[in-house]
């Protein structure tokens, strides 16, 4: 106790000391025009009385011409983003029942944000929005608050498809997200601390950052960089460009206090549409997967393995166990220089040949191997599920 007050006497004699300097510091340099003023010592002077004063404002009430590309694309985003509040069932406390038995109770999970993507009421967000959620109530911009149901919901992705029973809805509009360039506006959308529908603004910073930190988003290769403020509750909310047009979906930050501090991260819309597209036919979504780690060669690898300056590929790292990779005979230290007959140099391109293959699909896997090129056929399977006791932000 006595070293709180301590700290609290510290910091008013800090203020005190320092407005006792700025006081003098004004004394010695600027003139005193009060010093030979007589102040009256009498009655405060009375307000006057029977005579009306004309106030003159200078008031311009027209309407902006212009507002400008962020509030004109605001004004088309808002009415297609929504409130999304879950919750889950618990037990607590007892019933009145004659068994006693214990009763049931709804416990909130926490808010996030949607959008509206068809007038039929289907609305997407992130999957750890509605993670562990047994109900969902999702709040229109307009207030209107309507039980939702899940679709379909893919961990991977980090992508959920909510419905809710209504029709005529204010359905976003869906960009291309292939043409956005790093530094253009962008707004977010969304409904950050449960303080309401909100926007803010930032620049596109970065494209194809895959380097998250662990736990804080779903598996896609490619995500968009912001420094438009996101905080917690904007998850599944509209990242925008300055035409309105939903360009991605706020889905984390990196932060070290637990709010915005410039890095935020969205999954490009035209990923979100491979995935929704899947989640609306059948509630759930295929990912290939080979099961392996890989990059460049470094060169130090190179030379103490001995491995050709002619062999040009990707160096598997680790097999995951129990992966496709694995049943296939791949191993740790093999070069992957082609897929199918085509070569794979960096490490985008196997992404893509994987990312776009099907789940039982077989490819030709032709790996460098202690100095011989072998054809390995390697069948893709379903990605599992990753952990998801870590939470998202």
């Amino acid at each position: 106790m006595m070293k709180k007050l301590l700290g609290i006497f510290v910091i008013f004699v800090a203020f005190g000391a320092g407005a006792f300097i700025a006081g003098r510091y004004s004394q010695n340099r600027t003139p005193n025009v009060f010093a030979n003023m007589k102040l009256s010592s009498g009655p405060a002077p009375t307000p006057m009385t029977g005579t009306s004063q004309k106030l003159d404002l200078n008031v311009d009430d027209s309407p902006i011409s212009d507002p400008g590309a962020i509030a004109h694309a605001a004004a088309i985003v808002r009415p297609s983003v929504v409130t999304i509040n879950t919750a889950t069932t618990a037990m607590g406390g007892y019933s009145d029942n004659m068994w006693g038995a214990p009763a049931t109770q709804n416990v909130p999970l926490g808010t996030g944000s949607g959008v509206i993507i068809s007038p039929n009421g289907l609305i997407v967000t992130n999957n750890h929005v509605i993670r562990g959620a047994t109900s969902i109530m999702v709040t229109l911009s307009n207030g209107q608050n309507l039980p939702g149901t899940v679709v379909g919901a893919d961990p991977l992705s980090d992508i959920a498809l909510v419905k809710v029973n209504a029709t005529g809805l204010p359905a976003a509009t869906l960009g291309d997200s292939s043409k956005l360039v790093v530094g253009q506006w962008v707004i977010a959308v969304g409904d950050p601390l449960r303080v309401g529908t909100t926007v803010t603004e930032g620049i596109v910073s970065a494209m194809h950052n895959s380097s998250l930190p662990p736990g804080q988003a779903g598996e896609l290769s490619s995500y968009i960089q912001t420094d438009a403020p996101i905080n917690p509750g904007n998850s599944g909310g509209a990242l925008a460009d300055t035409k309105g047009r939903i360009i991605g979906i706020n889905t984390a930050i990196v932060s070290n206090n637990g709010g915005s501090v410039g890095i935020g991260y969205a999954i490009p819309i035209n990923s979100v549409k491979q995935v929704i597209k899947q989640l609306a036919a059948t509630g759930r979504v295929n990912h290939p997967w080979m099961g392996l780690m890989f990059g460049p060669i470094p060169s130090a690898i190179r030379q103490r393995f001995d491995i050709p300056s002619s062999v040009q590929g990707l160096l598997v790292a680790q097999i995951v166990p129990g992966s496709p990779a694995e049943a296939a005979g791949l191993q740790a230290g093999d070069v992957i220089t082609a897929i199918n007959g085509t070569p794979t140099t960096t490490p985008g391109s196997l992404q893509t040949v994987i990312a776009t293959g099907s789940v039982g699909q077989r490819l030709s896997v032709t790996v460098w191997r202690n100095g011989s090129n072998l054809n390995i056929p390697v069948t893709l399977g379903q990605h599992p599920v990753p952990d998801q006791s870590i939470p998202q932000g």
